[in-house]
């Protein structure tokens, strides 16, 4: 998971112009990093062709924090 953290955090970080430098587990995607929807959809659809995969609309609400994400990822990515 450590990669999948790694590459995330790198996404976040060049999305948001260098802003997030780091995250916890924890940190509300919303809340913490001050990202709106149209944030959250773009840094979706960067992870998405990133690591060839496709995320449901059913699940985007569930993934409210770094570890939500990171979680879905795990599973998605490494099966």
């Amino acid at each position: 998971m450590a990669d999948i953290q790694k590459d995330l955090l790198e996404i976040m970080n060049d999305y948001t112009d260098g802003r997030i430098t780091s995250a916890t587990r924890e940190n509300v995607l919303t809340a913490d990093f001050g990202l709106n929807s149209f944030d959250l959809f773009d840094l979706i659809c960067i992870i998405e062709e990133k690591y060839g995969i496709s995320i449901p609309d059913r699940v985007l609400p569930t993934l409210v924090t770094v570890g939500d994400l990171l979680d879905y990822l795990e599973k998605e990515v490494n099966g």
